[in-house]
């Protein structure tokens, strides 16, 4: 298949094997039963539990907090690195740090761990080097049979099919070296097809022709048995290509990885969210209705976006067409170019909506600064999201609810802004927007936090979550 055809949707997933019809996850959760280990999910941005429900979500990796979630009845904890948005240096030693902690706690407890590497792009971010950090800490002297690669992301649109990675765009699957993603100045690249992708990263290290695959007649067609023998023959810290384009594809591949770690096999894995749910054996449950959100009558919400990528402006758009809603704008250059007086500005703006019980939106200017190299383009990220976490810091209105728009603005305001340490993921209000509960340390403790990553919902998405949350028609 060329990587570089733009390809029907539906026609193309209609051609493919059709999906299995067996229901794995029974099969999954019993593996998990008599094979019991903790898995810990590091994750470069704050949107990783997008896709589960009951699980631990942290923003310290201390040993103190990580020995408690050994205990924790929690399904997975997920440790927010924020890797994403710091340079590669400090992303390799947050990595090293996260995983020597795990190790030498699974060592004292007694209780194996899995360990993924969540990605919110999966093909944007700092690979290979962190996950080689996270090894070697996690590994050292004994070495791991295979990392796996699987970007496929149900909510975002992504599949990978005959190795190549799709973004969904209406009708039409899109290469997604032709998206505005691969052009991104940090983390761009220039080949679609993930074998070629791999030897990218890899600058060169590692062939393409060297890069193993289990492909959709693998998992569909061969079934669990197959795909479990693939794994066994995996060895030498192979590198293996997913490829899936429902669910149910993923299911085949988590059911045959706790088989083949049952008889002994290592792996690391670099994911998108989706696999997630499949590891835990979790089916798809009800979105979260406004009552399981906020039952509070008080105050207006607060929503912020910092995503700028165009199906964020989009969105962006719809929300400040709600009738009623209120609106203030952070300029990014005035951010960038030291303006001191503009966080308290807007500060003052937002208490005044908020205690009157309107909605308001802070959203960052859509002009992109992007800077002369990846290092300068993330201090100007890091600049922007600092003063937005830095308007969230300031408020002494509390918020009905929160609406975060974008990796970055979220894991800042998560974790500056709002004090959260450890919370709980109840759920999600739209596919792939999840909801956080904030843990009794936190500014606002039990308040939801409504996470959308930048990647993720129609240009209706967010619109369509206020509207959800409404109590009753705002006024200006």
């Amino acid at each position: 298949m060329n990587a570089d055809v733009i390809r029907p949707f539906r026609e193309t997933l209609d051609s493919l094997p059709a999906i299995r019809k067996d229901d794995l996850l029974p099969e999954i959760r019993q593996e998990l039963l008599d094979n019991p280990s903790r898995l810990f999910v590091l994750d470069d941005d704050p949107t990783g539990p997008q896709t589960v429900r009951n699980v631990g979500f942290l923003t310290v990796w201390d040993r103190d907090t990580l020995q408690g979630e050994f205990h924790s009845a929690d399904e997975a904890t997920f440790v927010l690195t924020n890797s994403r948005s710091v340079h590669l240096q400090k992303a390799i030693e947050i990595n090293e740090e996260v995983g020597a902690n795990l190790k030498s706690l699974s060592i004292s407890t007694g209780l194996p761990i899995s360990v993924i590497s969540r990605s919110d792009s999966t093909l944007r971010g700092h690979f290979p080097d962190e996950v080689q950090s996270l090894a070697k800490s996690l590994y050292s002297g004994e070495g791991f049979d295979a990392l796996l690669f699987i970007p496929f992301f149900k909510e975002g649109g992504r599949y990978t099919i005959d190795d190549i990675q799709y973004a969904q765009d209406g009708d039409n699957l899109i290469p997604v070296s032709q998206t505005p993603f691969a052009k991104d100045t940090a983390f761009g690249y220039q080949s679609s097809n993930l074998l070629e992708w791999i030897e990218e990263k890899y600058r060169g290290s590692i062939k393409a022709s060297e890069v193993a695959s289990i492909s959709i007649d693998d998992i569909r067609i061969g079934g669990v048995q197959k795909v479990q023998t693939i794994l066994q023959n995996l060895e030498s810290e192979k590198i293996c290509i997913v490829n899936a384009a429902d669910m149910k594809d993923l299911d085949v591949v988590a059911l045959s990885v706790l088989r083949a770690e049952r008889l002994g096999k290592r792996f690391l894995f670099r994911t998108s969210a989706s696999f997630v749910r499949s590891r835990i054996g979790q089916s798809e449950q009800p979105l979260l209705t406004r009552e399981e959100i906020s039952t509070s009558k008080d105050g207006g919400a607060l929503i912020l976006i910092g995503s700028h990528v165009q199906g964020s402006t989009r969105q962006l758009e719809k929300v400040l067409e709600i009738p009623g809603m209120n609106s203030v704008e952070l300029s990014v250059r005035e951010v960038v170019e030291g303006d001191n007086e503009i966080v308290d500005s807007i500060v003052k703006v937002v208490e005044d909506k908020l205690a009157s019980s309107k909605d308001i939106t802070v959203f960052t200017s859509r002009e992109l600064i992007t800077g002369e190299s990846a290092e300068e383009y993330l201090d100007i990220g890091a600049k922007v999201t600092d003063a937005m976490s830095e308007i969230v810091r300031k408020l002494s209105v509390k918020p009905r609810y929160i609406v975060s728009k974008g990796g970055m603005t979220s894991s800042n305001v998560t974790k500056h802004a709002l004090n959260m340490k450890r919370a709980q993921v109840p759920g999600q209000v739209l596919p792939g927007v999840l909801v956080l509960e904030m843990g009794r340390e936190a500014k606002y403790p039990g308040t939801r936090l409504i996470l959308f990553p930048g990647n993720v919902g129609e240009p209706n998405a967010i619109a369509d979550v206020i509207h959800k949350m409404s109590i009753s028609p705002q006024r200006r």
